[in-house]
């Protein structure tokens, strides 16, 4: 499963509330899993701003941990109508479409996702710093190589999917749950010896579910 990624900021204001007031608040039931609640106050958020690109991300990230990836795409999709290059909501489109099986179209939204970051091979990751905060809606690259890697398997784009998930590894990033995967690249490729070992690699790194796959396809 995918992590949901949302937006944060932290607002002080005095008076009445303001649209960041409502997001901060909606963030807090977030976190405790009270999705529905929270979407309440996104409403309330974009009543007050109907231009504030993060409380789309938000709602829609609540949507979608809600399965409502219908409801959850047209909130990006308002998302990027306001900020086309929005990494953020690029990714989460792409997540959703996904998450109901259409592949070829979530691995667009993963391209858009790259191209929002100067493209798939010299992309930027921002980082933190002291005079502007460039990291509030970016996504890293490791994490698009990732879910975009998984979404070429499922369509049996296979030299596309190792390249991905290996990019990922490259990385650092979810590392078990990337030999998992190229197991299964390995499995649809002819070469069980290095699906055996790629589903070892990820046992060993923590993936639960690959002990499963060890016993089914290697009699271990």
């Amino acid at each position: 499963m995918s992590p949901l990624l949302v937006f944060t900021i932290i607002l002080t204001s005095f008076g009445c509330k303001s649209a960041g007031d409502y997001l901060n608040e909606a963030n807090n039931l977030s976190e405790k899993g009270k999705y529905q609640e929270a979407i309440l106050l996104l409403d309330k958020a974009i009543e007050k701003d109907s231009k504030y690109v993060g409380a789309y991300i938000n709602r829609g990230a609540d949507k979608s941990a809600l399965g409502d990836y219908t409801g959850a795409i047209h909130d990006y999709q308002k998302a990027l109508s306001i900020d086309p290059d929005n990494t953020l909501a690029l990714f989460n489109t792409g997540n959703d479409y996904k998450r109901q099986e259409d592949y070829r179209t979530s691995i667009k939204y993963y391209n858009k996702a790259f191209d929002s970051k100067g493209g798939p091979v010299l992309y930027f990751d921002a980082r933190p710093n002291d005079f502007v905060d460039l990291t509030e809606f970016d996504v890293e690259g490791c994490a698009i190589h990732f879910e975009r890697g998984i979404s070429y398997f499922y369509i049996d784009s296979l030299q596309h999917a190792f390249n991905d998930l290996h990019a990922s590894i490259s990385q650092n990033y979810m590392i078990g749950d990337c030999h998992y995967w190229i197991g299964f690249v390995y499995l649809k490729t002819g070469q069980p010896d290095l699906a055996c070992e790629s589903f070892l690699k990820s046992k060993q790194l923590g993936n639960k579910d690959a002990e499963q796959e060890l016993k089914r396809y290697c009699g271990k």
